[in-house]
């Protein structure tokens, strides 16, 4: 017998209905308003990402061996960063640096609508957790992730522009 975890699903679909989530799930999502977009072909080269976008994978045979940042959060934001692709038409690098710094202005907004810090949400889970529900402990951990996937894209979008530009 096998159990479908609902593949391919964002964190918030887990935590509703099995009451977890990973931080590291590739099809976690973030919600983006603003108009920015970046190029796809040069975000998933820079981070040796391959395939179709509902099947993107790390590519280990074409990165550095020491690269270790490429993990699921880096495949979601491939997945939920707004991105353009027009064929062969190259980027121009200053568009492309000003909707990365978009991009991540926007990341920190989504930030400061969280009522609390990583560190904050850190020692509430270190204290007192004897007298807490665990309802209210994974509730703490699924908004951890949220904030860490969010610093992990702001990351990856500083990395993207070293790894293109310089």
């Amino acid at each position: 017998m096998t159990i479908s975890y609902m593949e391919k699903s964002p964190n918030d679909k887990f935590m509703a209905r099995y009451g977890f989530s990973s931080l590291t799930n590739p099809w976690d999502l973030i919600e983006f308003s603003g108009e920015a977009k970046i190029h796809l072909e040069s975000f998933l080269s820079a981070f040796c990402i391959a395939g179709l976008a509902d099947e993107f994978y790390h590519n280990d045979a074409l990165s550095d061996e020491d690269d270790k940042f490429v993990d699921g959060a880096v495949l979601a934001a491939a997945r939920t960063l707004p991105t353009w692709s027009e064929g062969d038409l190259p980027f121009l690098p200053s568009i492309e640096k000003k909707a990365v710094e978009e991009l991540q202005e926007e990341c920190w907004k989504l930030l400061g609508t969280f009522p609390t810090t990583v560190d904050e949400d850190i020692k509430m889970l270190d204290a007192n957790s004897n007298g807490r529900s665990k309802i209210c402990e994974r509730a703490i951990k699924y908004r951890i992730h949220r904030k860490q996937l969010i610093f992990k894209i702001i990351k990856a979008l500083s990395l993207y522009i070293e790894r293109i530009l310089f």
